[in-house]
Parts: C-alpha cells; structure tokens; sequence
C-alpha cells in the first residue's frame, strides 16, 4: 500500500470509492469541486489517498488556513480540519485509515499546526462530524488515534405543506411588536445594517456565507424574501435565511433572548418556505438546546454527528 496525493485524475475514482465507503454522504462532481477543489484553503499535499496496485483503499481530505483566514474559528492560525475519511468496508479501518492519518498529522505539525478537528470546517465542510450511528468504525478508529468527542451535532427534517403560523406564535408576535420589535422581510436598504450585526454577533463563516448570498441578489440567483430580519427601530437585531429547502443560518443578538423571537423569527420564515412551494425543511447542523425549539414546529431528528478534535 502506498500513500499519495490527490491528482485531478484521480477525481473519478474518488467519487466513485466516496459513494461505496459513504454512502449516506456520497457527493456530486459539483459539490466536490466547490467544496474541495475550488476552496482557497485547497491543498493537494494534504488530500491523501491509500491504494493498492493503483486501486483506492482509502482517502482523507485535510485542510486549513492556507491562503483566507478563517477568523474566529482559527484566531491563532495553529487549527487544521479533516472534513473527508473514508476506507473501504472490506478492508481493515485501522490499517488503512490508521496510515492515512499517522502522514496527514505529520504533515500538519510541519506546518506548525496544534490542533485537528473531525470535522466543522467553516468553509467547506459536507457533515458537521461522523455519523454516530451508520460510521461506528470511523470514530472507533479516530479515538484509538487521541481523538476525542467534543460535541454533538443533529440534522433535523420537518414537513411544512400544512405548516400554519399558531396563535400562540401571532399572540407573541403582536407583543414584540407593541415592542418595537418587528420581524419582516430583509430589504436591499438594510444592507448595512444588517451586515454590522452579523460582524457583531454571528460567526465569522457566517458572516461570510450571507456577504455570499447578498450579492447573489444583485446576480439574480438569490432573493431578498429569502431573508428574514428582526428590527427594533433602525437596528437589526436577528435574522434567518433559507436556501432551498435548506433552513437557515437563524440567529438573535444575546441581548434579546429569551423574547420569543426566535420562534416567531423561526415560524415566519418556515410561513414564507411553504408559500414558495416547499414541501420540506431541514437544518444540517443544530444542537440538543435548539432541537427543542425546532421540534415544536414538526421538525425530528434525522442523523446525529460526533465532532472530535485532537492535540497535535
């Protein structure tokens, strides 16, 4: 067995080795491109593939902050990401993936990186961690490394064809706005505004993700009813947003929580999902707190995620 790095000829195999060693997470040449390929962070050195007599064994897909800082979530510049481990089914997950990641480490420490985590990363990750349940072998095999569960993450999916905004909610709503507390559709004079509360209160990754979708607008390709804002007076105080069928990011500054906002902020923009003739929502990565809340409006926990990390 040898350890090599990817090479553009070896996409094919990849993706075809994807789909059987992950098959709930099987990816198109698209995404592959957008989330690995076309990433500024992409490094060829650190995507490393386990073969055989030229056939794929096994691969692991390693990033960090090569070339765009990733702000909060690497304020030092010493975190390195593994997004991708996949070994064959048939074949021995420690020999195989024990190999890949024994090179992908060394390689992370020559490049004086601290700490590795499985997964999360904020440009381009595809799952927030490993399936608990369907990829036993993968998080046994990361823990016999010195990895170790740090969090857990859900993936959550609701039906919303005969979703009604309740009572209870619009009786809420009318409070908040006795208030001055309004929630409405994002308009274009908002900009600003609303992009120095993201730079305030959200996460740099998803600062970065709406600066995305709002010149989108200007392109034609992404829509202003597709965000939600809360407002108090001229200050934008949260917002939600969904893409497809996908459902948020969905966010309130800390000092209106505990409002109800967020649940009237959640229950509007399902409203405005459903009159787009969405069938489905579903959020990839929440949390046990939150699934709380999602869980009034219908939505059930899909797939649950272990997020591991590691002292290099």
């Amino acid at each position: 067995m040898t350890i090599t790095s990817f090479t553009d000829s070896d996409r094919s195999d990849v993706l075809s080795f994807w789909a059987e060693a992950l098959p709930l997470d099987a990816v198109t040449e698209n995404l592959f491109e957008s989330h690995v390929l076309l990433d500024e962070n992409f490094d060829a050195e650190t995507f490393l593939l386990a073969k055989k007599n030229g056939t794929i064994l096994g691969f692991i897909i390693g990033t960090y902050a090569r070339q765009m800082p990733l702000g909060d979530a690497d304020p030092n510049g010493n975190r390195c990401w593994i997004t991708v481990l996949a070994v064959h089914p048939k074949e021995n997950p420690e020999e195989i993936g024990g190999e890949l990641l024994s090179e992908l480490e060394s390689r992370f420490k020559k490049l004086g990186k601290k700490e590795c985590f499985v997964s999360g990363y904020p440009p381009g990750y595809f799952v927030p961690g490993i399936d608990r349940k369907t990829y036993k072998p993968l998080i046994a095999l990361l823990r016999s490394h010195g990895y170790v569960p740090y969090h857990e993450a859900l993936s959550m999916d609701a039906p919303i064809v005969l979703f009604e905004v309740s009572d209870e909610v619009k009786k809420t709503e009318r409070k908040l706005n006795e208030n001055g507390i309004v929630i409405r559709q994002y308009q274009r004079s908002d900009l600003l505004r609303f992009l120095d509360f993201l730079e305030r209160t959200m996460p740099s990754d998803w600062v970065r993700v709406e600066r995305r979708n709002l010149r989108k607008i200007e392109e034609g390709t992404f829509r202003t009813d597709q965000i939600t804002v809360v407002a108090k007076g001229s200050e934008i105080i949260g917002y939600c947003q969904f893409e497809g069928s996908h459902f948020g990011p969905f966010g309130v500054s800390d000092a209106f929580q505990g409002k109800g906002i967020g649940t009237v902020l959640l229950a509007r923009t399902i409203e405005r999902m459903k009159q787009q003739g969405l069938h489905n929502a579903w959020v990839m990565w929440t949390d046990d707190r939150a699934a709380k809340v999602y869980g009034k409006f219908g939505f059930k926990e899909t797939r649950r995620f272990t997020m591991l990390k590691k002292e290099l």
